[in-house]
């Protein structure tokens, strides 16, 4: 028997057949016809007076939003690796220049979003910095007139973008003056983004530089901190990656806690909600954190809980009273694997009160014994 070669059998062969073998096969959403040419109209490619269709190429998302066209009335359509080419492009989840090819990476988000180029309604301004999920710029947000910061998945990235949506989720449930504000979350341009208050600020720890705070500034910095965090553990929200670099101060002395790229629910924010970790940044039992910052208990690869805040807030104030570390070691291996033994008795006895009565229970090394909470460090530094 031969093959078919009724065009509509044709091209329902042609979408179950995987790409390696020629075909369109695998794909996240369906194609759809254009009986009546409804869409044609719409797209603005139909001759009525013909009653013609001209070629064209529409990619629209589940969100109704056009993704990719190409409309021209001899050529296109009949190149399948033209298809192949973006259809592989917005699977990735990444940009995808004109000169791609099938099999290539997507574009490098670092490289190609600069100063003057827009991504959707945001035109970028600056680039601030990068971390372990991505890259932030300063962005004008044309649409409602402000400046906002976008954080940008990186193309290849390991992270899954479902975590920069669960940070996004986490921080956004979060409202107070210490916390950084999300806006939106974005993922119909490409790159997965998040939309964020922008912080005229500097890190706490370019503000300190290695040199130790007046304990005033010290105790107004770590009470809003601290205030901050007592919201989120309020909400049953755990930070997991409290440092100096996630912590921005404004020049009017404004703290705003940044990044909860590690955050995770320790309790259901509502009682008919499910308790769930929202993100787990490797494998179960494996260690997150920043090792400097680093709770005990997640050293031995312990979910973080309130008390592991709690501990990093406490080596954040060692830092700024002294300047210098508490850890110095700089081989993160060397460092993990002291953690867990860490003498931390004398960390009080070089800073006054009432600091040293807050270190002396913070930085206890059994969680179960570090019997302090973030509120009641904000009340002992007010």
């Amino acid at each position: 028997m031969g093959v078919s070669t009724d065009p509509l059998q044709t091209h329902q062969r042609w979408l179950a057949t995987p790409p390696w073998q020629g075909g369109l096969g695998a794909l996240n959403f369906p194609l759809a016809s254009d009986v009546d040419g409804a869409a044609c109209q719409a797209y603005g490619v139909y001759v009525p007076k013909q009653h013609l269709a001209l070629r064209g190429v529409f990619i629209i998302d589940s969100n109704g939003v056009l993704q990719y066209q190409v409309v021209h009335n001899l050529s296109v359509g009949r190149s399948v690796d033209e298809i192949l080419r973006v259809l592989e492009g917005l699977q990735m989840g990444g940009l995808c220049p004109g000169e791609r090819h099938v099999g290539e990476p997507a574009m490098d988000v670092n490289a190609e979003l600069r100063p003057g180029r827009v991504l959707g309604t945001y035109r970028i301004e600056e680039l601030l910095g990068g971390g372990s999920f991505g890259t932030v710029f300063r962005a004008h947000d044309t649409t409602l007139d402000r400046t906002v910061a976008l954080k940008v998945l990186r193309p290849g990235s390991p992270v899954p973008p479902q975590a920069l949506l669960s940070e996004a989720r986490v921080a956004a449930a979060l409202n107070h003056p210490n916390i950084c504000i999300i806006h939106s979350v974005d993922a119909t341009l490409g790159p997965p983004m998040i939309v964020m208050e922008y912080v005229d600020g500097k890190p706490l720890d370019q503000l300190s530089s290695g040199k130790a705070l007046e304990p005033n500034v010290v105790a107004a910095l770590g009470r809003q901190v601290a205030d901050g965090m007592a919201t989120a553990h309020s909400h049953g929200v755990i930070h997991g990656d409290l440092k100096p670099a996630n912590i921005l101060v404004t020049s009017h002395g404004v703290v705003k806690v940044m990044d909860f790229g590690m955050a995770r629910r320790s309790r259901p924010a509502a009682p008919d909600a499910a308790s769930t970790i929202l993100w787990e940044p490797s494998s179960p039992g494996g260690i997150s954190g920043t090792p400097a910052y680093m709770a005990p208990e997640q050293s031995l690869g312990t979910p973080p809980i309130a008390a592991s805040d709690v501990f990093s807030l406490g080596l954040i104030l060692y830092e700024l009273l002294t300047g210098r570390s508490a850890r110095s070691d700089t081989n993160v291996l060397a460092l993990l694997r002291g953690i867990a033994q860490e003498d931390t008795s004398h960390y009080a006895e070089e800073v006054p009160e009432p600091f040293a009565s807050i270190l002396r229970v913070a930085l206890v090394v059994d969680p179960a014994l570090r019997q302090i909470t973030m509120r009641q460090i904000a009340q002992q530094l007010g």
